[in-house]
């Protein structure tokens, strides 16, 4: 059968924060250099691949804006970009904005492989006063438990559960050609739900940064190859190879 729709999936860019080795968050922190580089080579494999998408889906936080943008500014196409909160990185509560060396050192290996990579560890929240100075700028629905209060990748799973049942899936029957611009952890979450991936599975998923993941759609339905295929896949061994020797996304 042929396909109906694309699906992209696309790491934003290195960070600040994340060539710092700091946990990140919600903190709204900009590409590095090398990040920046990472986004405009994405948008490179992108057009050499024919993988121009027509929606660009993105988290609203900066480093995810920012590789959207290279992205489309490399395809040298206007398309419509949205921004959806939902895709927003992972809430690590009392973690931002500390080097992961320190948490390793304040809590130990085994807590801290639980808070960054099982699918229920969850970081305690942080105190209300550091959240203050975070300086914030989350579009999450005020309903919701307030930011700095830790989520584990479960929470994120069924928080993105929504873009992907009720929005993207949809547009993939119709045809579409879609490209997601997010986070380790959003982008963990949403492989979770097209792979149906188990826990294991998902403590060994590692997204390198800047490396696009595609997935095709038959008309029926089914979305495939499983795990997805990168458009270079030496690089993003590679580069899912240093994430995991740091202890993961």
């Amino acid at each position: 059968m042929g396909v109906a729709g694309t699906l992209t999936l696309l790491r934003h860019g290195e960070s600040t924060y994340n060539a710092a080795r700091v946990f990140t968050g919600l903190l709204d922190v900009d590409l590095s250099p090398l990040g920046e580089r990472q986004a405009r080579e994405a948008g490179r494999l992108l057009a050499e691949h024919s993988a121009v998408p027509d929606l660009v889906l993105s988290s609203p936080l900066r480093r995810a804006r920012r590789t959207a943008d290279a992205v489309l500014a490399e395809l040298g196409c206007d398309v419509p970009l949205v921004e959806e909160w939902r895709l927003e990185e992972r809430d690590y509560g009392v973690l931002t904005g500390v080097p992961k060396r320190q948490v390793v050192e304040r809590y130990g290996h085994d807590t801290f492989f639980a808070w960054r990579r099982t699918l229920h560890g969850r970081p305690p929240a942080a105190d209300p006063a550091e959240i203050a100075t975070w300086g914030l700028v989350s579009t999450r629905p005020p309903e919701l438990p307030a930011p700095g209060s830790g989520e584990s990748l479960h929470d994120v799973i069924e928080r993105v559960r929504p873009c992907w049942e009720g929005g993207i899936r949809g547009g993939l029957a119709d045809g579409r050609s879609i490209l997601v611009v997010a986070h380790g952890n959003s982008l963990r979450a949403l492989c979770a739900l097209i792979d149906d991936l188990d826990e294991d599975e998902l403590e060994e998923l590692n997204l390198p940064a800047g490396q696009p993941l595609r997935y095709d759609t038959t008309p029926d339905g089914r979305v495939g190859p499983r795990g997805g295929r990168y458009l270079d896949p030496a690089a993003a061994r590679a580069g899912a190879a240093l994430i995991a020797a740091e202890g993961g996304t």
